[in-house]
């Protein structure tokens, strides 16, 4: 039986040619360089909607916190409290974060403290949204946030506030807002602070980080029209008035007055911005130019969800 022979070129083509493999691995690449951009750029569209659902947690829980008690939290969670004495100033070691929501729930901490200083957490975290208002520490979580536990020896930073409670011994007695204060705070915790923005281009300096929820922005004064920036008194003193009343410090402030800001998206070039209204926006970095402060940071309180 005659068998049919084999075409010529079938018997030699066996695998692919080194031009057509050069061609197979072009297309990739290009593929690649157009796709992988598009993915990073969903995941960050993920990432930012998770920030602002936990911000609009945050307003909810702010506005419950005033309605109850008729005034707004001088945290959101709280200040990094040490081991030493319970309080913010007590030094090295602190609690972890983690720690001090178990202490504050009445739970088991790593590190047991005693009665007194259990008391003076208790009484420093009661003008704070947690427990009673936020019960999951993960709301003051930010996915672009680089430490990712609530705890840790590096877990604390140093941060500059007005104070409006007294938190040294834990009785929390008012303060009037007339200077700054240095607290500890989380660093997995991204909305009472976050980290120095250092340029327009979204840089960020992450070993030094700005209060981004405060109830005084300025101190208090009796004189008239604050100097709450550079302007020379008697320059747009309309402006610095406004800017004056947009504090939580106040019985009524306005709407647009800021509860929170994050800079964890700003090397992304985005700032996630929370206002009093329960708006939650993504701005532009650049779109806070010629805006910032002696610290080098910008004035995110200074703006409004119609700005």
């Amino acid at each position: 039986m005659n068998r049919l022979p084999i075409p010529a070129d079938r018997s030699r083509r066996t695998a692919f040619t080194l031009v057509e493999l050069l061609v197979v691995i072009a297309i990739i690449a290009v593929l690649a360089a157009i796709l992988f951009p598009v993915f990073g750029s969903v995941q960050e569209s993920a990432r930012r909607s998770s920030t602002m659902s936990n911000l609009q947690k945050i307003a909810q829980a702010v506005a419950a916190y005033e309605l109850d008690n008729r005034e707004y939290p001088e945290y959101l969670f709280g200040p990094a409290v040490s081991q030493v004495d319970g309080t913010p100033f007590g030094g090295a070691p602190f609690y972890s974060m983690r720690d001090a929501a178990a202490i504050v729930n009445r739970g088991a901490p790593s590190v047991l403290p005693t009665a007194t200083v259990a008391g003076r957490i208790r009484r420093i975290y009661s003008k704070s949204l947690f427990p009673n208002y936020i019960r999951d520490i993960n709301v003051f979580a930010c996915p672009n946030n680089t430490v990712r536990t609530p705890g840790g020896a590096d877990d604390v930073v140093l941060a500059e506030r007005y104070p409006t409670y007294d938190p040294t011994n834990g009785t929390m007695a008012r303060n009037i807002p007339t200077f700054k204060v240095e607290l500890p705070f989380y660093k997995f915790d991204a909305y009472d602070a976050s980290p120095r923005v250092t340029s327009l281009d979204g840089a960020i300096d992450a070993n030094t980080f700005v209060v981004r929820y405060s109830r005084a922005w300025y101190p208090i004064t009796t004189t008239g029209v604050p100097a709450v920036d550079s302007d020379p008194i008697g320059a747009n003193d309309d402006i610095r008035l406004a800017k004056y009343r947009r504090q939580l410090l106040w019985r009524q402030p306005p709407s647009e007055t800021l509860i929170t800001a994050t800079t964890h998206h700003a090397p992304k070039g985005k700032i996630v911005v929370l206002w009093l209204n329960g708006t939650a926006k993504v701005l532009d970095v650049r779109k806070f130019a010629g805006n910032v402060d002696g610290a080098g940071d910008y004035r995110f309180y200074e703006t409004g969800p119609n700005d």
